[in-house]
Protein backbone atom coordinates (compact mmCIF):
# COMPACT_ATOMS: atom_id res chain seq x y z
CA UNK A 1 0.00 0.00 0.00
CA UNK A 2 2.71 2.47 1.20
CA UNK A 3 5.10 1.36 -1.86
CA UNK A 4 1.37 2.22 -4.01
CA UNK A 5 0.79 4.97 -2.80
CA UNK A 6 4.58 6.23 -3.58
CA UNK A 7 4.32 5.46 -7.08
CA UNK A 8 1.59 7.48 -7.52
CA UNK A 9 2.61 10.69 -5.79
CA UNK A 10 5.99 10.19 -7.96
CA UNK A 11 3.18 10.31 -10.91
CA UNK A 12 1.78 13.12 -10.05
CA UNK A 13 4.71 15.29 -9.03
CA UNK A 14 7.99 13.67 -10.53
CA UNK A 15 11.59 13.61 -9.69
CA UNK A 16 14.35 14.86 -11.55
CA UNK A 17 17.13 12.71 -12.13
CA UNK A 18 20.12 14.70 -12.41
CA UNK A 19 23.32 14.16 -14.10
CA UNK A 20 26.99 14.86 -14.34
CA UNK A 21 27.34 18.48 -16.16
CA UNK A 22 30.97 19.41 -14.72
CA UNK A 23 30.39 22.72 -14.29
CA UNK A 24 30.79 22.64 -10.41
CA UNK A 25 33.79 20.40 -10.61
CA UNK A 26 36.42 23.13 -9.63
CA UNK A 27 34.05 25.06 -7.21
CA UNK A 28 35.11 24.98 -3.27
CA UNK A 29 33.73 22.04 -0.61
CA UNK A 30 31.04 24.05 1.05
CA UNK A 31 30.09 20.34 3.46
CA UNK A 32 31.17 16.92 3.72
CA UNK A 33 30.66 14.37 5.62
CA UNK A 34 32.65 11.05 6.68
CA UNK A 35 31.83 7.91 8.62
CA UNK A 36 33.76 4.52 9.04
CA UNK A 37 33.32 1.61 6.58
CA UNK A 38 34.66 -1.08 8.40
CA UNK A 39 34.12 -2.51 12.36
CA UNK A 40 37.53 -3.54 13.51
CA UNK A 41 35.94 -5.78 16.12
CA UNK A 42 33.30 -7.32 13.73
CA UNK A 43 33.15 -11.28 13.83
CA UNK A 44 34.25 -13.85 11.60
CA UNK A 45 30.29 -13.84 10.63
CA UNK A 46 29.41 -10.34 11.37
CA UNK A 47 31.86 -8.95 9.17
CA UNK A 48 30.74 -10.81 5.99
CA UNK A 49 27.71 -8.53 5.97
CA UNK A 50 29.71 -5.82 6.51
CA UNK A 51 31.71 -6.59 3.57
CA UNK A 52 28.56 -6.71 1.88
CA UNK A 53 27.72 -3.35 2.70
CA UNK A 54 30.37 -1.94 1.93
CA UNK A 55 29.71 -3.45 -1.76
CA UNK A 56 26.51 -2.09 -1.55
CA UNK A 57 27.65 1.66 -0.93
CA UNK A 58 30.30 1.08 -4.21
CA UNK A 59 27.35 0.60 -6.23
CA UNK A 60 25.16 2.78 -4.74
CA UNK A 61 27.99 5.78 -4.24
CA UNK A 62 28.98 5.48 -8.11
CA UNK A 63 24.93 6.75 -9.00
CA UNK A 64 25.39 9.65 -7.05
CA UNK A 65 28.69 10.62 -7.41
CA UNK A 66 28.85 13.68 -9.67
CA UNK A 67 25.49 14.73 -10.16
CA UNK A 68 25.16 18.17 -10.40
CA UNK A 69 21.53 19.79 -9.00
CA UNK A 70 20.31 23.25 -9.80
CA UNK A 71 19.15 25.41 -7.80
CA UNK A 72 15.83 24.96 -5.84
CA UNK A 73 15.56 21.56 -7.97
CA UNK A 74 15.04 18.62 -5.00
CA UNK A 75 17.37 15.91 -5.13
CA UNK A 76 15.54 12.27 -4.34
CA UNK A 77 17.65 9.39 -2.78
CA UNK A 78 15.61 6.61 -4.74
CA UNK A 79 15.13 8.58 -7.73
CA UNK A 80 18.80 8.01 -8.53
CA UNK A 81 19.60 5.03 -6.73
CA UNK A 82 16.62 3.40 -8.09
CA UNK A 83 14.69 0.09 -7.12
CA UNK A 84 17.77 -1.98 -5.03
CA UNK A 85 15.92 -5.58 -5.39
CA UNK A 86 16.17 -5.30 -9.33
CA UNK A 87 19.43 -6.56 -10.66
CA UNK A 88 22.05 -4.29 -9.83
CA UNK A 89 24.33 -6.32 -8.50
CA UNK A 90 23.53 -5.40 -4.46
CA UNK A 91 23.93 -7.99 -2.38
CA UNK A 92 23.15 -9.37 1.30
CA UNK A 93 24.64 -6.41 3.70
CA UNK A 94 23.49 -5.75 7.21
CA UNK A 95 19.98 -3.24 7.80
CA UNK A 96 19.04 -1.80 10.81
CA UNK A 97 15.56 -2.77 12.04
CA UNK A 98 14.58 -1.70 15.37
CA UNK A 99 17.47 -1.98 16.69
CA UNK A 100 18.62 -5.24 15.19
CA UNK A 101 21.47 -6.58 12.32
CA UNK A 102 18.95 -8.04 9.49
CA UNK A 103 20.85 -9.78 6.51
CA UNK A 104 18.72 -8.48 3.58
CA UNK A 105 19.45 -7.69 -0.11
CA UNK A 106 21.23 -3.76 -0.62
CA UNK A 107 21.55 -4.18 3.18
CA UNK A 108 23.80 -0.67 4.31
CA UNK A 109 22.20 2.11 2.31
CA UNK A 110 21.25 4.06 5.54
CA UNK A 111 25.24 5.16 5.63
CA UNK A 112 24.95 6.45 2.80
CA UNK A 113 21.48 8.34 2.92
CA UNK A 114 22.87 9.55 6.47
CA UNK A 115 25.99 10.90 5.27
CA UNK A 116 23.82 12.90 2.82
CA UNK A 117 21.50 14.11 5.24
CA UNK A 118 24.00 15.42 7.59
CA UNK A 119 26.17 17.02 4.25
CA UNK A 120 22.74 18.66 3.94
CA UNK A 121 22.62 20.16 7.28
CA UNK A 122 26.08 21.37 7.42
CA UNK A 123 25.56 23.36 4.17
CA UNK A 124 22.01 24.81 5.28
CA UNK A 125 19.96 23.11 2.76
CA UNK A 126 16.19 23.03 2.90
CA UNK A 127 14.89 19.33 3.82
CA UNK A 128 12.12 18.19 1.85
CA UNK A 129 11.61 14.87 3.14
CA UNK A 130 13.58 12.85 6.06
CA UNK A 131 12.65 10.26 8.08
CA UNK A 132 14.71 9.28 11.39
CA UNK A 133 15.29 5.29 12.47
CA UNK A 134 12.72 4.01 14.36
CA UNK A 135 15.27 3.10 16.79
CA UNK A 136 17.48 4.93 18.42
CA UNK A 137 20.55 3.23 19.44
CA UNK A 138 22.92 5.08 22.23
CA UNK A 139 26.07 6.71 20.29
CA UNK A 140 24.84 6.41 17.00
CA UNK A 141 23.61 9.42 14.49
CA UNK A 142 19.98 8.70 15.42
CA UNK A 143 21.06 9.61 18.97
CA UNK A 144 22.10 13.11 17.57
CA UNK A 145 18.82 13.51 15.80
CA UNK A 146 21.17 13.44 12.01
CA UNK A 147 20.35 10.13 10.36
CA UNK A 148 17.85 9.52 7.63
CA UNK A 149 16.41 6.31 7.21
CA UNK A 150 15.43 4.96 3.52
CA UNK A 151 13.28 1.85 2.46
CA UNK A 152 12.52 1.45 -1.09
CA UNK A 153 10.40 3.76 -2.46
CA UNK A 154 8.51 5.28 0.17
CA UNK A 155 10.71 6.22 2.90
CA UNK A 156 12.85 9.19 1.17
CA UNK A 157 15.51 11.44 1.55
CA UNK A 158 14.91 14.58 -0.61
CA UNK A 159 16.40 18.04 -0.09
CA UNK A 160 17.13 21.15 -1.78
CA UNK A 161 19.37 24.33 -2.37
CA UNK A 162 19.00 27.87 -3.15
CA UNK A 163 22.10 27.41 -5.00
CA UNK A 164 23.15 24.84 -8.14
CA UNK A 165 25.15 22.23 -6.16
CA UNK A 166 27.15 19.39 -7.04
CA UNK A 167 27.15 15.75 -4.53
CA UNK A 168 30.75 13.85 -5.03
CA UNK A 169 30.85 10.24 -3.24
CA UNK A 170 34.23 8.39 -2.70
CA UNK A 171 34.75 5.23 -0.87
CA UNK A 172 38.47 5.31 1.00
CA UNK A 173 40.05 2.26 2.31
CA UNK A 174 38.32 2.84 5.37
CA UNK A 175 35.73 5.65 5.06
CA UNK A 176 32.55 6.31 3.35
CA UNK A 177 33.25 10.68 2.85
CA UNK A 178 30.33 12.64 0.64
CA UNK A 179 31.05 16.47 -0.40
CA UNK A 180 29.08 18.59 -1.71
CA UNK A 181 30.83 21.46 -4.18
CA UNK A 182 28.80 25.10 -4.37
CA UNK A 183 29.57 28.48 -5.28
CA UNK A 184 27.77 29.74 -2.49
CA UNK A 185 29.84 29.87 0.57
CA UNK A 186 29.19 27.40 3.35
CA UNK A 187 27.12 29.28 6.72
CA UNK A 188 27.02 26.81 9.54
CA UNK A 189 24.23 26.96 12.08
CA UNK A 190 24.73 27.25 15.61
CA UNK A 191 23.26 23.25 15.55
CA UNK A 192 25.98 22.61 12.92
CA UNK A 193 29.04 23.22 15.53
CA UNK A 194 30.23 19.85 16.41
CA UNK A 195 32.76 17.38 16.10
CA UNK A 196 32.74 15.61 12.49
CA UNK A 197 34.08 12.44 13.31
CA UNK A 198 32.28 11.56 16.56
CA UNK A 199 29.02 12.59 14.53
CA UNK A 200 29.69 10.07 11.71
CA UNK A 201 29.88 7.07 13.18
CA UNK A 202 28.07 4.31 11.50
CA UNK A 203 24.62 3.93 12.19
CA UNK A 204 24.47 0.23 13.63
CA UNK A 205 24.77 -1.80 16.62
CA UNK A 206 28.18 -2.81 15.77
CA UNK A 207 29.84 0.58 15.97
CA UNK A 208 27.34 2.59 18.16
CA UNK A 209 28.93 1.70 21.82
CA UNK A 210 25.82 0.52 22.76
CA UNK A 211 28.01 -2.76 24.31
CA UNK A 212 24.64 -3.72 26.26
CA UNK A 213 22.81 -4.78 23.62
CA UNK A 214 22.06 -8.55 23.38
CA UNK A 215 23.38 -8.29 19.85
CA UNK A 216 26.89 -6.44 20.60
CA UNK A 217 29.22 -8.70 23.36
CA UNK A 218 32.17 -6.96 24.52
CA UNK A 219 34.81 -7.17 22.18
CA UNK A 220 36.90 -4.31 23.50
CA UNK A 221 40.34 -6.53 24.36
CA UNK A 222 40.07 -8.75 21.01
CA UNK A 223 40.58 -7.28 17.39
CA UNK A 224 39.50 -9.02 14.39
CA UNK A 225 42.47 -9.51 11.52
CA UNK A 226 40.32 -10.45 8.62
CA UNK A 227 41.76 -9.84 5.96
CA UNK A 228 41.88 -11.39 2.32
CA UNK A 229 44.28 -10.38 -0.26
CA UNK A 230 42.87 -10.39 -4.07
CA UNK A 231 46.10 -10.49 -6.70
CA UNK A 232 45.34 -8.96 -9.87
CA UNK A 233 48.19 -9.66 -11.98
CA UNK A 234 49.08 -8.98 -15.66
CA UNK A 235 52.09 -10.24 -17.69
CA UNK A 236 55.15 -11.78 -15.36
CA UNK A 237 57.98 -9.70 -14.19
CA UNK A 238 60.22 -12.31 -12.20
CA UNK A 239 60.99 -9.27 -9.46
CA UNK A 240 57.31 -8.87 -8.94
CA UNK A 241 56.96 -12.96 -8.88
CA UNK A 242 59.03 -13.18 -6.08
CA UNK A 243 57.57 -10.60 -4.13
CA UNK A 244 54.31 -11.97 -4.72
CA UNK A 245 54.81 -15.20 -3.64
CA UNK A 246 56.76 -13.51 -0.38
CA UNK A 247 53.66 -11.89 0.46
CA UNK A 248 50.58 -14.45 -0.32
CA UNK A 249 48.53 -16.38 1.60
CA UNK A 250 46.77 -19.66 1.16
CA UNK A 251 43.64 -17.40 1.91
CA UNK A 252 44.21 -14.67 -0.90
CA UNK A 253 42.81 -15.03 -4.40
CA UNK A 254 44.17 -14.32 -7.74
CA UNK A 255 43.08 -12.83 -10.91
CA UNK A 256 45.30 -13.71 -14.40
CA UNK A 257 44.75 -12.14 -17.58
CA UNK A 258 45.57 -15.44 -19.25
CA UNK A 259 46.28 -19.32 -17.55
CA UNK A 260 48.61 -21.18 -19.02
CA UNK A 261 47.12 -24.52 -20.00
CA UNK A 262 47.33 -26.89 -22.96
CA UNK A 263 46.39 -24.38 -25.56
CA UNK A 264 47.59 -21.32 -23.88
CA UNK A 265 51.84 -22.37 -23.49
CA UNK A 266 53.46 -18.94 -23.02
CA UNK A 267 55.81 -18.40 -20.18
CA UNK A 268 54.81 -14.56 -20.28
CA UNK A 269 51.94 -15.38 -17.28
CA UNK A 270 53.28 -18.61 -15.53
CA UNK A 271 53.69 -16.95 -12.16
CA UNK A 272 55.41 -19.32 -9.95
CA UNK A 273 53.34 -17.34 -6.72
CA UNK A 274 49.86 -18.72 -8.01
CA UNK A 275 50.65 -22.66 -8.62
CA UNK A 276 48.76 -23.49 -5.40
CA UNK A 277 46.50 -20.89 -5.11
CA UNK A 278 42.76 -20.04 -6.15
CA UNK A 279 42.92 -18.61 -9.78
CA UNK A 280 40.39 -17.05 -12.25
CA UNK A 281 41.12 -15.70 -15.65
CA UNK A 282 39.85 -12.91 -17.88
CA UNK A 283 40.42 -15.68 -20.74
CA UNK A 284 38.64 -14.22 -23.34
CA UNK A 285 39.90 -10.68 -23.04
CA UNK A 286 43.73 -11.75 -22.86
CA UNK A 287 43.26 -13.89 -26.09
CA UNK A 288 41.84 -10.98 -27.95
CA UNK A 289 44.58 -8.52 -26.76
CA UNK A 290 46.94 -11.12 -27.66
CA UNK A 291 45.41 -11.41 -31.32
CA UNK A 292 45.29 -7.61 -31.91
CA UNK A 293 48.44 -6.57 -30.74
CA UNK A 294 50.20 -9.71 -33.26
CA UNK A 295 47.93 -8.88 -35.80
CA UNK A 296 47.97 -4.98 -35.36
CA UNK A 297 48.92 -2.36 -38.25
CA UNK A 298 52.62 -1.60 -38.05
CA UNK A 299 51.58 1.92 -38.45
CA UNK A 300 48.80 2.04 -35.16
CA UNK A 301 50.32 3.33 -32.09
CA UNK A 302 50.71 0.51 -30.15
CA UNK A 303 50.21 2.30 -26.70
CA UNK A 304 46.96 3.66 -27.72
CA UNK A 305 46.09 0.00 -28.46
CA UNK A 306 47.57 -1.56 -25.34
CA UNK A 307 45.31 0.98 -23.33
CA UNK A 308 42.33 -0.22 -25.29
CA UNK A 309 42.49 -3.48 -24.68
CA UNK A 310 44.09 -3.63 -20.99
CA UNK A 311 40.78 -1.64 -20.28
CA UNK A 312 38.98 -4.72 -21.47
CA UNK A 313 40.85 -7.26 -19.47
CA UNK A 314 40.36 -4.76 -16.16
CA UNK A 315 36.83 -4.35 -16.34
CA UNK A 316 36.31 -7.89 -16.51
CA UNK A 317 38.94 -8.65 -13.97
CA UNK A 318 37.07 -6.38 -11.68
CA UNK A 319 33.83 -8.13 -11.77
CA UNK A 320 35.96 -11.40 -10.37
CA UNK A 321 36.89 -9.49 -7.04
CA UNK A 322 35.46 -11.61 -3.80
CA UNK A 323 33.52 -9.56 -2.08
CA UNK A 324 35.33 -10.97 1.12
CA UNK A 325 38.75 -8.83 -0.58
CA UNK A 326 40.07 -5.92 1.94
CA UNK A 327 42.92 -5.62 0.24
CA UNK A 328 44.16 -5.47 -3.72
CA UNK A 329 47.44 -5.97 -5.03
CA UNK A 330 46.67 -4.77 -8.80
CA UNK A 331 49.24 -4.10 -12.03
CA UNK A 332 49.95 -0.60 -13.01
CA UNK A 333 47.98 -1.01 -16.85
CA UNK A 334 45.24 -2.38 -15.14
CA UNK A 335 44.93 -0.21 -12.30
CA UNK A 336 42.94 3.27 -13.83
CA UNK A 337 40.28 1.02 -15.74
CA UNK A 338 39.41 -1.03 -11.94
CA UNK A 339 39.63 2.20 -9.99
CA UNK A 340 37.20 3.86 -12.59
CA UNK A 341 34.92 1.06 -11.58
CA UNK A 342 35.00 1.66 -8.17
CA UNK A 343 35.55 -1.41 -7.02
CA UNK A 344 38.78 -0.18 -4.73
CA UNK A 345 36.39 1.74 -2.46
CA UNK A 346 36.42 0.50 0.62
CA UNK A 347 40.10 -1.64 -0.25
CA UNK A 348 43.24 -0.81 0.39
CA UNK A 349 45.30 -1.63 -2.52
CA UNK A 350 49.36 -1.62 -3.39
CA UNK A 351 50.59 -1.25 -7.43
CA UNK A 352 53.25 -2.90 -9.43
CA UNK A 353 54.74 -0.46 -10.90
CA UNK A 354 55.89 -0.97 -14.39
CA UNK A 355 56.53 2.21 -15.85
CA UNK A 356 56.75 6.11 -15.27
CA UNK A 357 52.63 7.26 -14.17
CA UNK A 358 51.20 8.18 -17.83
CA UNK A 359 51.77 12.35 -16.88
CA UNK A 360 55.34 12.12 -16.06
CA UNK A 361 55.63 9.90 -19.45
CA UNK A 362 53.85 12.88 -21.22
CA UNK A 363 56.28 15.16 -19.87
CA UNK A 364 59.20 13.21 -20.51
CA UNK A 365 57.89 12.68 -24.49
CA UNK A 366 57.11 16.21 -24.16
CA UNK A 367 61.24 16.94 -23.30
CA UNK A 368 62.66 14.60 -25.86
CA UNK A 369 60.22 16.48 -28.07
CA UNK A 370 61.67 19.43 -27.56
CA UNK A 371 65.09 18.77 -28.47
CA UNK A 372 64.02 16.44 -31.56
CA UNK A 373 61.00 18.31 -33.23
CA UNK A 374 61.79 16.47 -36.36
CA UNK A 375 60.81 13.10 -34.69
CA UNK A 376 57.58 11.48 -36.15
CA UNK A 377 57.68 9.01 -33.34
CA UNK A 378 57.64 11.00 -30.16
CA UNK A 379 53.63 11.37 -30.22
CA UNK A 380 53.73 7.50 -29.43
CA UNK A 381 52.73 6.72 -25.84
CA UNK A 382 49.79 8.87 -25.21
CA UNK A 383 46.91 9.01 -23.56
CA UNK A 384 44.05 10.91 -22.67
CA UNK A 385 43.95 14.41 -20.00
CA UNK A 386 41.63 12.20 -18.41
CA UNK A 387 43.01 8.77 -17.89
CA UNK A 388 46.11 10.34 -16.51
CA UNK A 389 44.10 12.34 -14.06
CA UNK A 390 42.51 8.79 -12.92
CA UNK A 391 46.10 6.71 -13.01
CA UNK A 392 47.31 10.04 -10.85
CA UNK A 393 44.35 9.91 -8.21
CA UNK A 394 44.61 6.08 -8.12
CA UNK A 395 48.68 6.21 -7.21
CA UNK A 396 47.98 9.21 -5.03
CA UNK A 397 45.75 6.61 -2.83
CA UNK A 398 47.39 3.56 -2.92
CA UNK A 399 49.24 1.84 0.00
CA UNK A 400 52.42 1.70 -1.51
CA UNK A 401 54.26 1.25 -4.60
CA UNK A 402 55.93 -1.53 -5.48
CA UNK A 403 59.03 -1.32 -7.59
CA UNK A 404 62.70 -2.44 -9.25
CA UNK A 405 62.73 0.63 -11.32
CA UNK A 406 64.89 3.79 -9.29
CA UNK A 407 63.45 6.26 -10.91
CA UNK A 408 60.09 5.53 -10.37
CA UNK A 409 61.22 4.67 -7.00
CA UNK A 410 62.40 8.70 -6.29
CA UNK A 411 58.93 9.72 -7.51
CA UNK A 412 57.16 7.51 -4.57
CA UNK A 413 59.64 7.37 -2.15
CA UNK A 414 57.33 7.84 1.05
CA UNK A 415 55.66 4.65 0.03
CA UNK A 416 57.92 2.60 -2.33
CA UNK A 417 59.11 -0.75 -1.47
CA UNK A 418 61.93 -0.97 -3.97
CA UNK A 419 62.78 -4.20 -5.42
CA UNK A 420 66.10 -5.74 -6.27
CA UNK A 421 66.66 -5.93 -10.37
CA UNK A 422 67.45 -9.82 -11.11
CA UNK A 423 70.49 -10.49 -12.90
CA UNK A 424 70.61 -13.31 -15.43
CA UNK A 425 73.04 -15.70 -13.87
CA UNK A 426 75.06 -17.11 -16.54
CA UNK A 427 77.75 -20.11 -16.59
CA UNK A 428 79.82 -18.43 -19.32
CA UNK A 429 82.98 -16.24 -18.93
CA UNK A 430 82.74 -12.33 -19.08
CA UNK A 431 82.33 -10.86 -22.39
CA UNK A 432 85.47 -10.43 -24.35
CA UNK A 433 83.95 -8.59 -27.52
CA UNK A 434 84.53 -5.62 -28.99
CA UNK A 435 81.44 -4.38 -30.57
CA UNK A 436 78.96 -1.32 -29.61
CA UNK A 437 75.58 -2.45 -28.67
CA UNK A 438 72.72 0.17 -28.84
CA UNK A 439 70.20 -2.03 -27.14
CA UNK A 440 67.30 -0.73 -28.39
CA UNK A 441 64.89 0.10 -31.53
CA UNK A 442 66.00 3.30 -33.16
CA UNK A 443 63.43 5.05 -31.63
CA UNK A 444 63.60 9.20 -30.48
CA UNK A 445 62.16 7.95 -26.54
CA UNK A 446 65.18 5.32 -26.87
CA UNK A 447 68.09 7.44 -27.29
CA UNK A 448 68.08 7.19 -31.44
CA UNK A 449 69.32 10.52 -32.34
CA UNK A 450 72.15 11.10 -29.49
CA UNK A 451 73.43 7.57 -30.67
CA UNK A 452 73.57 8.57 -34.07
CA UNK A 453 74.74 12.19 -33.27
CA UNK A 454 77.53 9.98 -31.52
CA UNK A 455 78.60 7.58 -34.34
CA UNK A 456 78.87 9.90 -36.88
CA UNK A 457 80.89 12.50 -34.59
CA UNK A 458 83.38 9.22 -32.99
CA UNK A 459 83.03 7.48 -36.22
CA UNK A 460 82.23 4.03 -34.80
CA UNK A 461 79.94 0.91 -36.10
CA UNK A 462 76.81 -0.01 -34.10
CA UNK A 463 74.91 -3.03 -33.13
CA UNK A 464 71.08 -2.40 -33.17
CA UNK A 465 68.80 -4.15 -31.06
CA UNK A 466 64.86 -3.83 -32.38
CA UNK A 467 63.60 -3.61 -35.57
CA UNK A 468 61.44 -0.39 -35.36
CA UNK A 469 62.88 2.52 -36.78
CA UNK A 470 62.31 6.57 -37.24
CA UNK A 471 62.09 6.99 -40.55
CA UNK A 472 63.65 5.25 -43.71
CA UNK A 473 67.44 5.61 -44.16
CA UNK A 474 67.56 6.71 -40.52
CA UNK A 475 70.96 5.56 -40.69
CA UNK A 476 72.32 7.13 -43.67
CA UNK A 477 76.17 6.42 -44.03
CA UNK A 478 76.63 4.52 -40.14
CA UNK A 479 77.29 0.82 -40.34
CA UNK A 480 74.52 -0.52 -37.89
CA UNK A 481 74.46 -4.38 -37.60
CA UNK A 482 71.81 -6.29 -36.42
CA UNK A 483 72.10 -7.75 -32.56
CA UNK A 484 71.54 -11.60 -32.90
CA UNK A 485 71.72 -11.31 -28.82
CA UNK A 486 75.06 -12.66 -28.42
CA UNK A 487 76.05 -10.70 -25.56
CA UNK A 488 79.91 -12.57 -26.14
CA UNK A 489 80.81 -9.75 -29.20
CA UNK A 490 79.77 -6.87 -27.14
CA UNK A 491 81.99 -4.60 -25.20
CA UNK A 492 80.32 -1.42 -24.41
CA UNK A 493 76.57 -0.83 -24.31
CA UNK A 494 75.80 2.68 -24.75
CA UNK A 495 71.91 3.88 -24.07
CA UNK A 496 70.94 7.34 -23.53
CA UNK A 497 66.92 6.82 -23.46
CA UNK A 498 64.49 8.94 -22.49
CA UNK A 499 62.13 6.25 -21.56
CA UNK A 500 62.64 2.87 -20.48
CA UNK A 501 60.56 0.67 -18.06
CA UNK A 502 61.88 -2.82 -18.53
CA UNK A 503 65.58 -2.85 -19.02
CA UNK A 504 66.35 -6.73 -19.45
CA UNK A 505 68.84 -6.15 -22.14
CA UNK A 506 70.81 -4.25 -19.57
CA UNK A 507 70.65 -6.70 -16.59
CA UNK A 508 71.67 -9.31 -19.22
CA UNK A 509 75.20 -6.46 -20.26
CA UNK A 510 75.45 -6.60 -16.21
CA UNK A 511 75.36 -10.76 -16.24
CA UNK A 512 78.34 -10.49 -18.60
CA UNK A 513 80.53 -7.97 -16.76
CA UNK A 514 80.31 -5.39 -20.14
CA UNK A 515 80.02 -1.96 -18.88
CA UNK A 516 77.47 0.44 -19.82
CA UNK A 517 76.41 3.78 -20.82
CA UNK A 518 72.90 5.08 -19.83
CA UNK A 519 70.83 7.81 -18.83
CA UNK A 520 68.94 7.71 -15.10
CA UNK A 521 65.50 6.78 -17.29
CA UNK A 522 66.58 3.06 -17.64
CA UNK A 523 65.89 2.94 -13.49
CA UNK A 524 69.28 0.76 -12.60
CA UNK A 525 70.97 3.34 -10.93
CA UNK A 526 72.07 1.20 -8.10
CA UNK A 527 73.87 -1.59 -10.42
CA UNK A 528 77.27 -2.45 -10.65
CA UNK A 529 79.08 -1.50 -14.10
CA UNK A 530 76.48 0.98 -15.11
CA UNK A 531 77.85 4.63 -16.04
CA UNK A 532 74.78 7.21 -15.56
CA UNK A 533 74.50 10.39 -17.37
CA UNK A 534 71.84 12.83 -16.90
CA UNK A 535 69.03 12.94 -19.14
CA UNK A 536 69.08 14.87 -22.47
CA UNK A 537 72.80 16.13 -21.61
CA UNK A 538 74.64 15.17 -24.99
CA UNK A 539 78.07 16.29 -24.09
CA UNK A 540 78.50 14.27 -20.84
CA UNK A 541 77.38 10.92 -22.86
CA UNK A 542 80.23 12.11 -25.17
CA UNK A 543 82.60 12.51 -22.86
CA UNK A 544 81.92 9.03 -20.94
CA UNK A 545 81.50 7.17 -23.89
CA UNK A 546 85.07 8.57 -25.72
CA UNK A 547 86.18 7.55 -21.59
CA UNK A 548 85.37 4.17 -22.54
CA UNK A 549 86.72 4.28 -25.98
CA UNK A 550 90.69 5.19 -24.67
CA UNK A 551 90.62 2.50 -22.54
CA UNK A 552 89.67 -0.23 -24.77
CA UNK A 553 89.39 -0.83 -28.79
CA UNK A 554 86.17 -1.68 -30.43
CA UNK A 555 85.40 -2.27 -34.11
Amino acid sequence: MLTGTRIVKNLLNPSIKFKDNNQLINEQIIAFSESDLWNPFDTQENWILTAGKVENLRIASRKINGIEIKANEVFSFWKHIGNPNIGQGYVIGREIREGCIVPTIAGGLCQLSNALYDTALKANFDIIERHKHTKVIKGSLAEQDRDATVKWNYIDLRFKSSKDFRIETELSADKLIVRFKSKQKNIKSEKSNFNLKQSDKLNDCYSCGNSACFKHPDRSSVKQEIETTTFILDEKWNEFDDYVQSISKDSDNFIISLKRNTFIRTERYSWKAIKSHKINATTRQGIYRALKLRFAPKQNNVFELMLHLDKKIAKAAAHQIPLETTHVVIAQNLLPFVYETGVLGGRSFDVLMKRLPIEKLHERLDYAHSKHPESPTLNDYRATNKLAKIENIALTKARKIITPHSEIAEIFKNKVVKLNWQIPTTSNAYSKGNKILFPASALGRKGAYEIKRLALELNIDLLISGSAIEKDNFWDTIKVEKFKGDFNEVGLVIYPTYVEHHPRQILKAISKGIPIITSTACGVDDLDKVILVELGNYEQLKNEVIKQLEMKHYA
